[in-house]
């Protein structure tokens, strides 16, 4: 049986286990008899009351033997659970991944690989099975059906947004190489800044006007960084006499002596082999890196950049800020009119995006709580469905019409899996047009100034899909009479209303950061 989420598996089992438990009361109590007293006494009073005595009884026979075999029909059909949900036997399959996920006693291969596998156990009541009814098992089954064919037909493409995401949270883990590079920028990467803005050197037309913006500069490896030189050794360098730097470090008295470490030029210590750019490449993620790779049009080495420089902005403005500051961390003797302009032209640019940043900076904290708690809702609500469900069976009489009534509902909350895959495959499109819109083919796309206005709007599309087409489809169920299936809607709202208000909070808390 598939599911839509991890969490979905472990909610269904569990929601038929308390199914099993609360109709096995019922049962033993004789409370699910009741609809059957209820026929007889409507089925005797009914006729009586508008018919003379002998007729009534024909019409009283005649009603009890159609209403008795309905009733016992619909327990054997709908209500009584005797069909065994199997522990393991619910799967999930995450969209255009090849692996299915299913309940297990631990975290290893083949089950959801979550820490729900620890938590819900084969065990978990007692080592009662979970039953189902028939005809609500194969409603599941078929919905399930459903949604994986659904989410098939879609094109299976990188998540563009999910990447972004990542790479926003992508740092260096290795605390030599972080130190590093840390050394590289106050050594060689500050000072080639300040030079360029102290000499007021021009940026050739072939070069991107950001280009300067990082210490993997092109413009600086071309120029500054092959006459600029290592303050102090770096480990990996081998000492090397041949070497201008390191020949300034030979002493005359001290000719056998020979340091441990070489000197390196900046354009060195960045590109050699084992320099500062292969440690970083190393250290970013190879699937994600992959991503990369796929979505930009140039080539490897422009992906790599592309990775590189995120990852060092991730790490804070120190990695790749130096306008005014020189290697040896004094003033780098910037004269005023130029000190003047640079400021100017940052803050223009600061002041003219800061409205449209701040806006994406509250949104999206509500969007990403809402999308993530979407699956959890989903779950919620169908395991206190299954929970609750006998006594709404018992309450209408085991009728058709309460039936298909719960029918329906069942399958349209487990289509939301469908309605969200959709809202992905749009917001990723969306992106693509968000990272072209900047020139960008890649994901890199995601962090130009220029496309923050255009991303809050695709959040709040977001929003909307994911909170509001899921109850404007219970409520277009209620067009064709089946107002019933729309109850959850109130329900749904209120408890996704708490994941908005956890986003909300989050905007709040980095509103008054930036405040402040």
């Amino acid at each position: 049986m598939a599911t839509g989420s991890f969490i979905e598996m472990f909610m269904t089992t569990f929601g038929w286990h308390l199914y099993e438990i609360v109709w096995g009361i019922i049962s033993s109590t004789g409370l699910a008899y009741l609809p059957f007293f209820a026929v007889i006494i409507d089925n005797v009073i009914k006729p009586i009351e508008s018919q003379e005595a002998k007729a009534a009884a024909v019409t009283s026979l005649r009603r009890l033997e159609i209403d008795i075999i309905r009733l016992i029909f619909m327990m054997i059909l709908a209500v009584s659970p005797y069909m065994t949900i199997q522990f393991g036997a619910i799967s999930y399959t995450k969209a255009c991944q090849a692996d299915t996920g299913t309940p297990g006693e631990t975290i290893k291969a083949g089950n959801s690989g979550t820490r729900f596998d620890s938590i819900f156990k084969s065990n978990l009541l007692n080592n009662q099975e979970a039953k189902a009814p028939p005809w609500f098992y194969i409603v599941m089954s078929i919905t399930g059906g459903i949604n994986d064919a659904v989410i098939v037909r879609l094109p299976c493409e990188i998540n563009m947004r999910q990447a972004a995401y990542e790479m926003s949270s992508t740092n260096i883990q290795n605390p030599h190489l972080k130190r590093q590079t840390e050394r590289f920028v106050k050594e060689c990467y500050k000072p080639a800044v300040a030079d360029f803005y102290n000499e007021r050197r021009q940026l050739p037309d072939e070069f991107e006007i950001n280009d300067i913006d990082w210490p993997g500069s092109k413009y600086f490896n071309q120029n500054y960084y092959n006459s600029a030189y290592a303050k102090h050794q770096v480990p990996g360098f081998r000492f090397d006499k041949n070497r201008e730097s390191d020949k300034a470090y030979v002493s005359k008295d001290q000719e056998g002596a020979t340091p441990e470490y070489g000197y390196p030029s900046c354009s060195e210590w960045w590109n050699s082999p084992q320099g500062i750019k292969a440690g970083l490449v190393e250290e970013f993620p190879a699937p994600l890196m992959h991503k990369i790779t796929t979505w930009t049009a140039e080539s490897s080495l422009e992906a790599e950049n592309q990775a590189i420089r995120q990852m060092l902005k991730n790490e804070g403005p120190e990695m790749t800020k130096g306008l005014d500051i020189s290697g040896n961390g004094k003033s780098s003797g910037l004269d005023r009119e130029s000190f003047t302009d640079a400021i100017y032209d940052v803050g223009g640019s600061i002041i003219g995006t800061s409205g449209v940043w701040l806006a994406e900076v509250l949104i999206a904290p509500v969007t990403y709580a809402v999308t993530q708690m979407a699956p959890y809702v989903q779950a919620t609500m169908l395991m206190t469905t299954y929970f609750l469900l006998p006594w709404v069976l018992i309450v209408g009489n085991y009728s058709w019409s309460t039936i298909k009534t719960a029918t329906i509902t069942i399958f349209a909350v487990k289509f939301w899996t469908s309605i969200w895959a959709v809202a992905d495959f749009l917001d990723n499109k969306l992106a693509q047009v968000l990272s072209e819109a900047s020139g960008n083919t890649g994901i890199m796309g995601f962090f130009d100034h220029q496309n923050q206005l255009m991303a809050s709007m695709i959040d709040i599309i977001m929003l909307g899909i994911y909170t509001a087409v899921p109850y404007y489809f219970l409520q277009m169920l209620g067009w064709a009479g089946e107002h019933g299936a729309s109850a959850p809607t109130s329900t749904t709202s209120a408890m996704t209303n708490e994941g908005r208000a956890a986003g909300q909070k989050g905007a709040s808390i980095a509103e008054g950061a930036i405040t402040k």
